[in-house]
């Protein structure tokens, strides 16, 4: 059996080419966390990014959502990276807060016809589904081996 965790090579050395999905993921939550703060930031100062809603109660819940979402992704991504335990559990609940302003975020570019904007968070909807597909997959696996 090659277990490589954060190394080169394996237990019975050999070298050992698997990619490091816990960082990579980790990786992607600092980005998007990153990402996701800097817009969080220019809406609350009134720039450019995105144009008044309507309705102040869904400005108010789309900035909380972002805030939110925004230190819960950095959060997680540090201890993916890192490798903390508590991690795991947190980056379900960041990715899945990402998924929903995602979400939230193409209906209202939709709406006011940003197709070009639209388009790049269906792919950030997509990254981060496959990021929760590896999470939910990989919780599996490891309660699979503590259990024998």
């Amino acid at each position: 059996m090659r277990i490589c965790g954060g190394s080169a090579s394996s237990e019975d050395g050999t070298e050992c080419n698997e990619m490091d999905w816990e960082r990579t993921v980790g990786g992607y939550a600092l980005v998007m966390g990153a990402v996701t703060l800097v817009i969080w930031v220019l809406t609350v100062d009134g720039g450019p990014v995105m144009e008044p809603r309507a309705d102040p109660f869904s400005l108010f819940a789309s900035l909380v959502l972002g805030g939110l979402t925004g230190v819960s992704l950095l959060a997680a991504g540090a201890g993916l990276v890192r490798r903390q335990l508590w991690a795991r559990p947190l980056s379900l609940v960041a990715f899945g807060l990402l998924f929903a302003g995602v979400i939230d975020s193409a209906g209202y570019y939709a709406a006011v016809g940003r197709v070009g904007v639209v388009v790049a968070l269906f792919v950030v909807c997509l990254t981060t589904l496959a990021a929760l597909g590896w999470s939910l997959v990989d919780a599996r696996n490891r309660a699979r081996r503590a259990a024998w």
